[in-house]
């Protein structure tokens, strides 16, 4: 299985934009993330669904204590317009430095086996500086069954 058949493209996170422009980004491609790119015109970092949820939406108690927590507390519901002023937030300060990176010539198990090591479920194509797109395990899993 080459990575070029696994590629799903996006655009590029870059300064200024809105949580809603990523996640419409991201929804369109089915992807978990984009990488984001500085003024300067360099990836420095990626913008992911999972992490601006976290930082936005769930409270640190309630990670840690979401075992205790039942299927149906009302009190915990978080408001539409919450989720409305989310979305309004500039992506800027929910960029997260680590990022996984794949060339056109990485194996589809070397991509997994860096995914494993950086404790993500996707990484980033880049071929001598330019940005290809996204390879995810939701990906490779497609496209392993659209093979069999």
């Amino acid at each position: 299985m080459n990575i070029l058949d696994l590629i799903a493209p996006t655009k590029i996170a870059k300064p200024g934009m809105y949580v809603r422009e990523v996640f419409r980004i991201c929804v369109e491609a089915d992807v978990p993330g984009v990488p984001f790119e500085n003024h300067e015109g360099r990836i420095v970092g990626k913008v992911s669904i999972r992490h601006i949820l976290k930082e936005t939406c769930i409270p640190d108690f309630m990670v840690r204590h979401s075992h205790l927590l039942g299927d149906n507390s009302e009190s915990l519901i978080i408001p539409w317009d919450k989720i409305g002023e989310v979305l309004k937030l500039r992506v800027d300060e929910f960029v997260l430095p680590d990022i996984a990176i794949a060339t056109p010539a990485t194996s589809f198990s070397k991509a997994l086996a860096i995914m494993e090591n950086m404790d993500t479920t996707y990484l980033f194509v880049i071929d001598d500086g330019d940005y290809r797109g996204v390879v995810s395990i939701t990906g490779i899993a497609r496209a392993m069954l659209a093979n069999v």
